[in-house]
C-alpha cells in the first residue's frame, strides 16, 4: 500500500514540478505574512508561569489584597563586604544610603492620583533605617524589630561603643507599581544605571554590590538568545561546508550548486513559515526559539542527504520519472516515519505547563511538519528537473557489498558470537553507568539557569543564597479573619499556625511574622483599664485601626466599610522558612504548607504567595511527568512504526531501541550536569523522536531486504550506514557553537543533541543490527552477497520481483 502511495506521489510530482514548488512557494508566502504581528514576549516569569494553575489563584489574591492590577516590578540590592571588612561600617554604609537613595526617588514618584509608585510597600527597608539611625545615635537597643531579612552573618558586641553591630551582606527590597509607564520607565533607568555600575568590581574597596530585578532579568535572557544566535551562524556555516562536500560527491558541477541551496533552503522556509503560523494564531514568541531555524536545519538537511543519496544510486534508470518514481518508493515511508516521530515528539512538548518550553515545540513541530512536506513538493522536484543526464557517477555500491569491503567484514562481526558477546558487554556496562546517572539526578531549578552564565545576575542570585538559607519569607493571605472575640476560632486559628511551623524548612518557635499576638497583647492592656470602668474585658478588633496607626500603618491588614464601620476584610502574615536556597527544599515545604492551607480553607480561606510558585509545582511535578511524557511518545512512535512497517518484530525492536536511546540519554544527561527540570524535560522528548531517525531507517531496509541475517544486515549497512553518518555529523556541526552559548536552557539543549547523535549511531549502527541478526530466523530465502558489477544493475531493496531478476 506505502509503495503504491509512494508511486502515485512520485509520479504527480514528476507530471506537475513547476506547479508543486510554485504552490509551495505561495504558502510560505502567506506564511511568512504574519511575522508583521510577530510579539517578542520578554516578561521572564511569563516564560515559565503554566497558564490556569493553581499559582494564577494565588497571585489574583496577591494583586487583589494591594489593590495591583498588574504584577509589580521588584528589585534588591546586594551589598557585601570583601575579606575581613564590615559592611556596616560608616564608610561602606555612606555608599549604600547613597544608592538606596537613589531607588527610593525613582520609586517615590507621583502618579496623577497623587500615589506614590512604590505604594503600598514604600517601607519595605523600613527596618533596616531604623537600625542604621540606631547606630549613628550610638544607641543600639535591644528592641524587638525583625532584621534577617536584611543582613546576614551578624555579629553584636554591645561593649564595642564605635561598632556594636557587623555584618557581612546587606539586602534591600524595592516595589514599584507596573500599571504606570512613566513609573516602570524611571524605576527601569534607574536600575539599569546601577547595574552597569555594578559591573566594575573593583568601584568600592571594602564592598562590591549587585543589583536583581525582572527588567534587568528580562534583558539579560534576551541577550543569551542574540549570543546563541550569532554562535550558531557559525554552525550554520559548518553545516554549509558539509553540504556541499556531500552533495558534490553525489552530483554532477551543474546540479551541485541548485541541491545545495534548495538543501538549506527548504528547512529555512519551513522556519519561517511556522513562525509566521504562530504569529497568525496571535502566539507570542520567546527568546528560546531562536534555536528553532538551526534545529530544523540540522534536522531537515537529513532527509536531503537520504533522497540525494538514493537519487544517485538508480542513476542507471533512465526515465527520470521512473527514477523518481524508484527513489521515493524506497526512502519515501522511512522518511515519513522519522519525520513523523519528529513532529509527534515535540507536538507532545507542547503539553509541557512551561509557556516558553511549550510554545518552543509547537515552532519545532510545525516547522517539521512543513519541511517534511517542502521536502516532497520543493526538494524532490527541483533534483527531478536539475537532473543531469551526461553525468555518470563512479558507483561504490560494488565495493560497499563486495564480501571482502569493511562493511563485509563489520557485518559478519556483528552477527558472531563475539559480536554479540561484545554488544552485551558495552550494553551491561552503559546501563551501569546511566542507572546510576538516572538515579542521582536532581529534581530542582534554579532562576540563574535563564541567564548567561557570565551575567551579574548570577552573582545577584548567588549572594542572596546565604540569606535564605536563613531566613526565606513565604506569604499567606487571610480573606476569613477568624473572630477573636470566639475563644474556639481562635485556638483553631492558631492550631493552623503551629501545624505551619510544623512543617519541615519552616522556623518554628513563634517565628511567624504575625501582627495578632502584638494586638492582643495591646487589646488586653486597653480591655483591663476598660473593665477597671466597667467596661467588657474581651479582646476584639475595634482597637485595631488606632493600634496600626500608632506602628506607622504597615501593609498587613485590610478593612471595609460596613455601615460606616471599618471591619477587618483580610489579613496576610510571613512564614520564615530556612535553607530555602535549594529550590527543590523550597518547592516541598511550599506544597506541604498548601497542604495544610487547603485543610483550613473553609474556616479561613487562607492562600499562600510566592513569587516563584509557578516554577516550584513544576519541580516536584517534573519527574512524572518526564515518565508519562516518554510514554506516550514513545507509543505513538510505536504505532507509526507498525503502520509503515507492518513486521511486529521490526516495531518491537524499533520501540525497544527508542527506550533504551532514552534511558541511557537521561542518565548520560545527568553525570554531563544537567537536573531534572523542565528544560531536561523538554529536551529528552525531542530527543525521543531524534531516536527513531537512528533506527527506523536500518530497520526498515533491513526487513525489506531479502536472504540471511548476515546478507540483510550486510545490505541494510551498505544502503543507510553513509547517509546516517552524514546526517548525524550535520546535526552536530550545526548545534556545536552552542555549547559555548553561557546560558544554562540553551546548552543542555545542545548537550542533548549531541548526546542523542552518539547514542542513536551507536545503536543504529550497531547494537540494532546484532539485535536485529540475533531475532530473526536463520534462513530466509537466503543469497549470497553480490560480489560482480552485474548484481548490482537493481538496487537489492526493493520489490520482491526486482529482487530475484537483480540476483539472476
Amino acid at each position: 500500500m506505502w509503495d503504491q502511495l509512494s508511486s502515485y506521489v512520485a509520479r504527480l510530482l514528476a507530471s506537475y514540478p513547476y506547479h508543486s514548488i510554485s504552490a509551495s512557494v505561495l504558502f510560505c508566502v502567506l506564511m511568512t505574512g504574519g511575522l508583521v504581528h510577530i510579539k517578542l514576549e520578554q516578561d521572564i516569569r511569563a516564560s515559565f508561569s503554566p497558564v490556569g494553575s493553581e499559582t494564577e489563584y494565588e497571585t489574583e489574591v496577591y494583586l487583589d489584597f494591594f489593590n495591583l492590577t498588574v504584577y509589580p516590578e521588584r528589585a534588591f540590592l546586594i551589598f557585601t563586604a570583601r575579606g575581613d571588612s564590615n559592611v556596616l561600617a560608616p564608610q561602606n554604609l555612606k555608599h549604600v544610603l547613597g544608592h538606596d537613595a537613589e531607588i527610593q526617588a525613582a520609586i517615590s514618584t507621583l502618579d496623577p492620583s497623587n500615589r506614590r509608585n512604590c505604594e503600598p510597600l514604600c517601607d519595605l527597608n523600613k527596618p533596616f533605617h531604623y537600625l542604621i539611625s540606631q547606630l549613628q545615635r550610638k544607641n543600639l537597643t535591644n528592641d524587638d524589630v525583625f532584621l534577617g531579612l536584611h543582613l546576614s552573618d551578624v555579629l553584636i558586641d554591645f561593649k564595642n561603643l564605635s561598632h556594636p553591630m557587623s555584618a557581612k551582606t546587606i539586602i534591600l527590597w524595592y516595589f514599584s507599581r507596573s500599571d504606570s509607564p512613566a513609573a516602570k520607565s524611571a524605576f527601569g533607568k534607574k536600575i539599569n544605571e546601577l547595574f552597569e555600575l555594578s559591573m566594575n568590581e573593583e568601584l568600592y574597596e571594602e564592598i562590591e554590590f549587585t543589583v536583581f530585578s525582572d527588567q534587568i532579568a528580562n534583558r539579560e535572557m534576551i541577550r543569551g538568545a542574540i549570543e546563541a544566535t550569532t554562535l550558531m551562524t557559525i554552525g550554520f556555516f559548518l553545516l554549509l561546508t558539509l553540504t556541499i562536500i556531500v552533495i558534490w560527491r553525489q552530483t554532477s558541477i551543474r546540479q551541485a550548486p541548485v541541491l545545495v541551496a534548495v538543501s538549506l533552503l527548504t528547512p529555512i522556509a519551513a522556519t519561517v513559515s511556522s513562525f509566521g503560523a504562530l504569529c497568525w494564531l496571535g502566539l507570542p514568541s520567546f527568546s528560546i526559539q531562536c534555536v528553532t531555524p538551526f534545529l530544523v536545519l540540522g534536522i531537515g538537511v537529513d532527509d536531503a542527504f537520504i533522497l540525494i543519496h538514493r537519487w544517485r544510486h538508480h542513476s542507471s534508470i533512465v526515465d527520470r520519472t521512473s527514477r523518481l518514481d524508484q527513489v521515493i518508493v524506497d526512502v519515501g515511508p522511512s522518511i515519513t516515519i522519522t519525520s513523523l516521530t519528529n513532529i509527534i515528539a515535540f507536538g507532545i512538548g507542547f503539553f509541557t505547563p512551561t509557556p516558553q518550553m511549550s510554545l518552543f515545540c509547537l515552532a519545532a513541530s510545525l516547522a517539521l511538519l512543513f519541511d517534511y512536506i517542502f521536502t516532497y513538493t520543493i526538494l524532490a522536484p527541483f533534483v527531478f528537473l536539475s537532473n543531469d543526464e551526461n553525468y555518470v557517477p563512479v558507483s561504490s555500491k560494488s565495493e560497499k557489498l563486495s564480501p571482502h569491503s569493511f562493511l563485509a567484514k563489520y557485518s559478519r562481526f556483528l552477527c558472531s558470537l563475539n559480536g554479540r558477546l561484545i554488544c552485551g558487554l558495552v550494553l551491561i556496562s552503559f546501563y551501569a553507568f546511566t542507572t546510576y546517572g538516572v538515579f542521582t539526578m536532581k529534581a530542582t531549578f534554579e532562576p540563574a539557569k535563564a541567564f548567561p552564565s557570565n551575567s551579574r545576575l548570577v552573582n545577584a542570585l548567588n549572594a542572596i543564597k546565604p540569606v535564605f538559607n536563613v531566613y526565606f519569607p513565604i506569604n499567606v493571605f487571610v480573606k476569613s479573619p477568624p473572630n477573636i472575640s470566639n475563644s474556639e476560632e481562635y485556638k483553631d486559628f492558631y492550631r493552623m499556625i503551629d501545624d505551619l511551623e510544623q512543617v519541615p524548612g519552616i522556623l518554628g518557635d513563634n517565628r511567624t511574622l504575625l501582627f495578632l499576638p502584638h494586638y492582643e497583647a495591646f487589646d488586653r492592656k486597653i480591655s483591663s483599664v476598660m473593665s477597671f470602668f466597667g467596661g467588657e474585658s474581651t479582646v476584639s478588633y475595634d482597637n485595631l485601626q488606632f493600634w496600626l496607626h500608632q506602628i506607622g500603618n504597615p501593609p498587613i491588614v485590610n478593612f471595609k466599610n460596613e455601615n460606616g464601620t471599618a471591619q477587618l476584610e483580610s489579613f496576610r502574615f510571613t512564614l520564615l522558612g530556612r535553607g530555602m536556597s535549594e529550590w527543590a527544599e523550597r518547592a516541598q515545604a511550599m506544597q506541604d504548607v498548601r497542604g495544610i492551607l487547603r485543610k483550613n480553607a473553609d474556616k479561613f480561606n487562607v492562600t499562600l504567595f510566592d513569587g516563584d510558585s509557578a516554577i516550584l509545582l513544576m519541580i516536584l511535578s517534573v519527574g512524572t511527568d518526564l515518565i508519562g511524557s516518554i510514554a506516550v511518545t514513545v507509543a505513538c512512535m510505536a504505532v507509526i512504526c507498525l503502520v509503515f512497517i507492518t513486521n511486529r518484530t521490526a516495531v518491537l525492536v524499533i520501540t525497544s531501541m527508542i527506550v533504551s536511546i532514552c534511558f541511557t540519554l537521561v542518565g548520560c544527561l545527568s553525570w554531563w550536569g544537567a537536573d531534572l527540570d523542565p528544560v531536561t524535560q523538554v529536551d529528552v522528548l525531542l530527543a525521543t523522536g531524534f531516536s527513531v531517525d537512528y533506527t527506523a531507517h536500518v530497520a526498515y531496509q533491513y526487513f525489506r531486504a531479502k536472504g540471511s541475517p548476515l546478507d540483510r544486515v550486510h545490505i541494510s549497512l551498505a544502503e543507510m550506514a553513509e547517509p546516517m553518518l552524514e546526517a548525524g555529523f550535520s546535526t552536530f556541526l550545526c548545534m556545536l557553537p552552542l555549547i559555548f552559548v553561557p546560558t544554562y536552557a540553551i546548552v543542555a539543549f545542545a548537550k542533548t543533541i549531541f548526546l542523542v547523535v552518539g547514542i542513536g549511531l551507536l545503536h543504529g549502527l550497531f547494537i540494532l543490527p546484532v539485535v536485529l541478526a540475533l531475532f530473526s530466523s536463520d534462513r530466509q530465502e537466503e543469497v549470497r552477497l553480490p560480489t560482480v558489477e552485474k548484481d548490482l544493475i537493481a538496487p537489492p531493496l526493493l520489490t520482491e520481483p526486482l529482487v530475484e531478476r537483480a540476483l539472476g
